[in-house]
């Protein structure tokens, strides 16, 4: 459901717990938890949407980076992530830019409280 903005962001939050059944392990996100999809900053949103065809991939992402995964370290989380959208999917190339993207800028947020 849509919860709102929360700054620049449009906020969702899950009315039904959702599983990802990922290659290194099972993804639960609970009801309730709150996510922007795919954290792109708007200056890029006109190349990729936060709402694209990788946003269930999203969800889980960002459930993996909240203080809620003590399972699966960042790596792993990013790994999920690419293998996800992989299987919904997303173009190698497109993938590979988001994937890098969460490398690369993705660090400081990991075990951020859920939002």
């Amino acid at each position: 459901e849509d919860a709102g903005m929360r700054g620049s962001s449009r906020i969702f939050r899950l009315t039904n717990q959702f599983r990802y059944l990922s290659s290194l392990g099972c993804v639960y996100v609970p009801s309730g938890f709150e996510t922007d999809g795919a954290s792109i900053p708007r200056c890029f949103w006109n190349i990729l949407s936060p709402f694209g065809d990788y946003f269930n991939a999203a969800v889980a992402h960002d459930f993996l980076y909240s203080t809620g995964n003590n399972i699966f370290t960042r790596g792993e989380s990013d790994l999920i992530f690419k293998e996800a959208m992989f299987n919904v999917g997303v173009p190698w190339f497109r993938r590979e830019i988001i994937y890098q993207a969460v490398r690369f800028c993705g660090e400081s947020s990991f075990k951020s409280p859920a939002t």
